[in-house]
């Protein structure tokens, strides 16, 4: 939406104060309740660095790039699960960010004893001093999810590494999704 004058004087016109308000009211309600999106040129070559941006689409910015935010790290085990320290491929965080909830899931429950989850960062569980609040699948389910922790900060570089330390003891569990949120 243009902003637009309320009065064009011509030359020699007397300049009635009323008039000169209303010029300038329509500019000052403008700017006062917020410019709008289609008020702006596409060529008005605003300074990013001036912009608020809202993260909630899934984007950070920090002035100058726009970049997507993760939201979480999925890896999989494909087939009958053995136990083993790092069983999938690395994961390399890409920016700070915390852990807030951890899922697992398994086409093939486990029957007869839990699937154990240990996720580590940098080579340390971070479940280093609670083992007990690892991610779990219980016997009979085929999903976990767990949202206690002993870390939960990570930086960029970090690296992410999975362990089994359980599979089930009559069946194991099989093909196994784990994500990091």
């Amino acid at each position: 939406m243009a902003i637009t004058k309320t009065k064009d004087w011509a030359d020699n016109e007397a300049v009635n104060y009323t008039d000169i308000n209303a010029n300038f009211d329509t500019l000052y309600n403008k700017f006062n309740t917020g410019i709008i999106n289609e008020d702006i040129k596409s060529d008005a070559g605003i300074v990013e660095s001036k912009l608020t941006f809202n993260t909630s689409s899934g984007h950070n910015h920090d002035g100058v790039n726009s970049k997507a935010i993760p939201k979480g790290y999925a890896v999989a085990i494909a087939g009958t699960l053995t136990t083993g320290t790092s069983l999938t491929p690395a994961m390399v965080v890409v920016t700070a960010q915390t852990i807030s909830k951890v899922y697992a899931y398994s086409k093939t429950a486990p029957v007869g004893a839990s699937i154990l989850i240990d996720i580590n960062k940098n080579g340390t569980s971070i479940w280093n001093t609670t083992q007990a609040n690892r991610l779990a699948i219980t016997t009979g389910n085929n999903s976990g999810t767990q949202t206690s922790f002993d870390t939960t900060s990570l930086v960029e570089g970090d690296i992410l590494t999975f362990d089994i330390d359980q599979v089930g003891s009559s069946t194991a569990g099989a093909d196994l999704t784990i994500i990091v949120k």
